[in-house]
């Protein structure tokens, strides 16, 4: 009867192990000099690679074998930087469906009231960087935080004119935004940040403007010890830092976006900046090193 008992009482053991794995899969805390930073993977979605535009021919076969979807990581960034606690991002939260809508558990499993974020910084409005600003029920899901994304990216998608010219299929996306902007909206804790602000104390941003009309990178910290939260700035990696020519067919400029990515490639490159990518393999961080031809993705060990 005891060893029954016992090895009952392992099998329960060792499955609490197992879960534990799979729960904390989705976690990875780094060191930044002075910051910690630490990614959080809401789930992941399927990409085909017949998304990307300007690659050589093939170039896409070459690369991932077949033109079957890949499957892509969807990260958002939690940064400390001993003084302040913010978010950069929010995944797709319990609307997106299919394998999203993680966040709030990986919050969890790092042991973060998400009551203590302060600021929550939204790189571009598409469903999945800002879906998780509300919970099912549509309140905060973020109580006390500044809800802050570029005027430019504010001022596109609030503007009455979008919905009439928007197709009809793409309107469900409008309403989306909408409803995640509208509870931070009514007790004002949205609040824009134009150009050349800074988005909280301590961040600078970035625009890079193409994938979005506001798209836009968050910078914590300065040189080798700072982290970059680049948002959709590349979203096949294994094609688009070797050749940053190469623009995906839901950029909303194409010649912008690339332009942006150049720039950001190169800048990130003589910085020796962590940086860390929504849709590069979890977690997501790394960094970008110049080649004679293109650059070179090396993620952090």
């Amino acid at each position: 009867m005891e060893k029954r008992h016992f090895l009952a009482s392992v099998v329960v053991l060792v499955a609490a192990s197992l879960a534990f794995a799979q729960e904390t899969a989705g976690v990875r805390q780094v060191k930044i000099g002075s910051l910690e930073v630490t990614a959080l993977q809401d789930g992941e979605v399927k990409l085909p690679p017949s998304l990307l535009q300007g690659t050589r021919p093939g170039e896409i076969e070459s690369t991932y074998g077949s033109a079957a979807p890949v499957s892509t990581s969807v990260n958002a960034f939690l940064v400390r930087d001993g003084k302040h606690l913010v978010l950069v991002d929010t995944g797709g939260g319990p609307a997106y469906g299919g394998n999203m809508g993680h966040l709030a558990e990986r919050l969890k499993q790092a042991g973060i009231d998400p009551a203590a974020i302060e600021a929550v910084l939204i790189t571009h409005l598409h469903p999945d960087h800002f879906g998780g600003l509300v919970t099912a029920d549509g309140k905060r899901a973020f109580p006390r935080a500044q809800l802050r994304l570029s005027r430019a990216e504010y001022d596109y998608w609030t503007n009455p004119a979008l919905e009439t010219q928007m197709p009809a299929e793409r309107k469900p996306m409008l309403n989306a935004v909408k409803a995640a902007l509208a509870p931070y909206q009514a007790e004002g804790a949205c609040r824009p940040f134009a150009p050349q602000e800074a988005p909280f104390p301590g961040v600078a941003a970035i625009t890079t403007s193409g994938h979005t009309p506001g798209h836009t990178v968050y910078v914590f910290g300065s040189g080798k010890n700072s982290f970059w939260a680049i948002g959709d700035s590349v979203h096949f990696g294994a094609v688009q830092f070797k050749h940053p020519e190469a623009g995906v067919m839901f950029d909303s400029d194409s010649s912008k976006a690339v332009a942006a990515r150049l720039e950001l490639w190169n800048k990130a490159a003589k910085e020796g900046a962590v940086v860390g990518g929504a849709h590069l393999a979890f977690p997501g961080l790394g960094h970008v090193v110049a080649q004679k031809q293109g650059f070179e993705w090396q993620p952090l060990p």
